[in-house]
């Protein structure tokens, strides 16, 4: 007995916790992103919250009595909304009776109470938000008036109601219709915002208590009457969006029985009703918006999905005997993600690119609804589009420290644009044609380089980075400005550096577009680099300065620019290029690494002879010292060279180099090398961030090619590099011209570019970003 009465006790508590809780909105993960505002990817989205509620702050008060017409009941306090698609009839005098054009909104409906209630919603659910996130009780006082005024006020009030939702002009002697039932859909989201509100002061525990007694005698309402029942009895999305009214007005009003009632028989009325075996949603198909009603319907059952699942029913994998189910319906559209609206097989007259972005939020939601469905998850990811204000982002995001990290990537390189912009301007630059961000030179101002520069690539390969993110077409179009400025390159025969330049730049173009503009110009790059290349020393020159000291250079960076020459080969079936891409590969292993597997950084060649004359530094300490960025060059190349070719001596080389280097004993805690390992004043000398974030990259990539056990060691090492660069050698937002890394070293034994940012330490960096989110996925 007693065990009895415990149970019931405890039943009880669960039933009244639930009645406080969010419908939809998850209270934990609001709590983590309140605690995070300050994080890059959130703080966008809550500065755009803020300026909303603020905008609301002196708004007057909407309420049904505002409306121009009077309902049949001769009583404004009755709300009242006309059919959306249904227009004057133009063969008619007076235009009555009205006529279906479906898909095309009428903007009559402006001046009844459809989008006063709709504002009214919307801007209570703003003001709570931002009392909740700031804690400023302005916004609890402003959302509460809007509330009093709507719901409570003798003067204004509505009554709870629908009786003349959705009337057609001519029609049922203008009586509504069961199709506004869901009118008072944005009031399901609104409830979860009144649910934080009942934490201010503003909203007393009264006013909760007679929005509950009003909520409910809605939802008497909707359940009682013939337009209530005859919604329920539709066959498309009106019903899933009627179910998931009654379910959250019924959570919020205390009706638990009701709630789980209608939960409960989802799968049956709806799911297995509405969609067929194969997915389709045949009664939204029909539609002339037949992806859209389709998301739209999707939409709904995930909120009842949500909604069920806090209450302890699950059932979103309800499937029926012949095979219907929800997750059927979501995969019917997926196929069609990224796609235009031509490849529809059905109607879609309009808002195919914001149904798009909309599916992709369900896709998202329903990944977290069910975390096995990590395609979902990222499909999303793949095809959204980051808008940083958007307040889904602070509602559901889960971000981490890559999301972060590209938020933050996205407002320091509008700033770079803004800086870049302004530099090429000045006369030097214009007059030199210095187009490309590269460094800060030591008087503090933009390093700007020619595109014949080695690093003119990597600020235009960033922006293209930056687009592969956000999907955001801003980026896109300044990749593709940026990137056309350094085109001449391709015809540029005095440097081996193509691949870094071109690639990096044309190449990230032509794999995210498909523009074949952009693969003729890497195949000219490619063309042109062989140029440079001796069949008797089997590799591709460096460089052609200091000739009295060096006849025939190359230097281990040399391997960065293979990537484009395997590349060509597969895209134009000449194997020349890949004959040089692998002989330079193979003379550079046999001859630039000493049996410890580090790196020197220049080996002379006699041009005559193919013999070495000479292994030596330029940018290291010493001939034998370990060159830091030499080292991460070495580790990269070859694990592109086993990438193409899955020769394993290019991956037992590339394994060797980072197995040596991190095995270093003298590397530093956080793993962000000295610029060279051997330099003399260790710990007192220059980071390298440049060569943490190249090795960071290689090795994610390594992890791929490897046993599971040791790809797991490779990417916890490139984890701790990529947390380090995070935490400490990030810039400060709208500093440093809007270079993204600081501390990096770029010629030291030369006096340049010593501890400052460097653009291919940003280019880098956000690879590194990139492949660890690859991983996860």
């Amino acid at each position: 007995m007693r065990a009895k009465i415990c149970l019931v006790i405890t039943s009880l508590l669960l039933v009244a916790s639930s009645m406080n809780a969010q419908s939809i909105w998850d209270r934990a993960h609001l709590e983590k992103v309140k605690q995070s505002l300050h994080h890059p990817y959130f703080s966008a989205a809550y500065q755009e919250l803020i300026a909303d509620a603020d905008k609301t702050l002196d708004v007057q008060p909407l309420s049904v009595m505002m409306k121009e017409k009077t309902p049949g009941s001769g009583d404004k306090h009755d709300y009242m909304s006309q059919a959306r698609y249904y227009w004057p009839d133009p063969t008619q005098p007076d235009g009555l009776p009205y006529i279906s054009r479906d898909g095309e909104s009428n903007p009559e409906l402006n001046k009844l109470d459809r989008n006063r209630l709709g504002a009214t919603a919307q801007r209570v659910t703003t003001l709570a938000l931002a009392w909740y996130f700031s804690g400023d009780e302005k916004y609890a006082q402003k959302a509460t008036e809007l509330i009093r005024v709507w719901f409570f006020n003798k003067d204004t009030r509505m009554n709870p109601n629908l009786e003349y939702a959705q009337m057609i002009p001519g029609h049922n002697n203008n009586k509504g219709r069961c199709y506004g039932v869901i009118d008072t859909y944005s009031f399901v989201e609104m409830l979860d915002a009144v649910q934080l509100l009942e934490g201010s002061k503003a909203f007393t525990p009264k006013d909760a208590k007679q929005l509950k007694a009003w909520f409910g005698k809605l939802l008497t309402w909707i359940l009682n009457s013939p337009q209530g029942q005859e919604e329920a009895r539709q066959a498309n999305n009106h019903s899933t969006a009627h179910d998931a009214q009654v379910i959250a007005f019924a959570l919020y009003a205390g009706n638990m029985k009701v709630a789980q009632e209608v939960i409960n028989a989802i799968p049956q009325k709806r799911i297995f009703t509405q969609i067929e075996p194969d997915g389709k949603q045949p009664h939204e198909l029909r539609r002339t918006l037949a992806f859209g009603y389709s998301q739209f319907n999707l939409s709904h059952l995930i909120d009842i999905f949500v909604m069920g699942r806090k209450i302890g029913i699950s059932i979103d994998n309800a499937t029926s005997a012949d095979g219907r189910n929800f997750y059927k319906a979501m995969d019917f559209l997926v196929p069609y993600v990224g796609k235009e609206v031509e490849d529809w097989p059905y109607q879609q007259i309009s808002e195919w690119d914001y149904k798009q972005q909309e599916f992709c939020k369900d896709l998202y939601r329903t990944s977290l609804l069910n975390p096995a469905r990590k395609d979902y998850l990222k499909i999303a990811k793949a095809h959204r589009v980051i808008d940083w204000k958007d307040r889904f982002n602070l509602l559901w995001v889960e971000a981490d420290d890559v999301d972060n990290a590209y938020a933050f990537a996205c407002g320091q390189l509008r700033f770079a644009l803004a800086c870049a912009g302004k530099a090429r301007k000045e006369a030097d630059n214009q007059c030199k044609h210095r187009v490309v961000p590269r460094s800060i030179n030591k008087d503090g101002s933009l390093k700007m380089v020619h595109p014949h520069d080695w690093c003119s690539g990597f600020f235009p390969g960033s922006l293209w980075q930056m687009y592969a993110y956000t999907n955001d077409d801003f980026w896109r179009q300044q990749a593709i400005s940026n990137t056309w400025m350094i085109e001449e390159a391709k015809w540029h025969k005095g440097t081996h550096d193509l691949g870094f330049m071109m690639n990096n730049s044309f190449g990230k173009a032509y794999q995210l577009t498909g523009e074949r503009s952009y693969k003729d110009v890497v195949l000219q790059s490619a063309k042109t680099l062989i140029t440079r290349y001796s069949d008797k020393v089997k590799s591709i020159r460096s460089w052609d300065h200091n000739r009295d000291k060096w006849k025939f250079p190359v230097i281990i960076d040399n391997l960065m620019n293979l990537e484009m020459l395997f590349w060509a080969t597969q895209e134009t079936g000449d194997s020349i290029y890949w004959k040089v891409a692998v002989n330079h590969a193979n003379t550079t292993m046999k001859n630039h690494f000493r049996p410890d597997y580090s790196s020197y950084h220049v080996v002379d060649y006699d041009p005559e002879t193919g013999e070495v004359r000479a292994k030596q530094t330029a940018q290291g300490y010493a001939d034998d010292s370990f060159w830091s960025r030499g080292q991460s060059w070495g580790l990269y190349g070859y694990t592109v060279c086993y990438r193409f070719t899955k020769d394993p001596a290019y991956l037992q080389q590339a394994r060797h180099i980072a197995d040596f280097f991190l095995g270093l004993p003298n590397l530093p805690e956080d793993l962000i090398p000295y610029w060279d390992m051997k330099a003399p004043g260790i710990p007192d000398v220059p980071r390298d961030a440049s060569a943490a974030a190249i090795m960071a990259s290689a090795l994610y990539e390594l992890r791929n090619y490897v046993p599971a056990e040791d790809g797991k060691h490779y990417q916890d090492i490139a984890d701790k590099m990529v947390d380090s660069l995070n935490k400490h050698y990030r810039t400060e937002p709208e500093t440093n011209y809007g270079f993204l890394l600081l501390h990096s070293t770029g010629h030291h034994p030369g006096g340049d570019e010593i501890d400052v940012p460097l653009n291919y330490a940003d280019y880098y960096y956000l690879e590194a970003l990139a492949r660890k989110e690859a991983l996860k996925q």
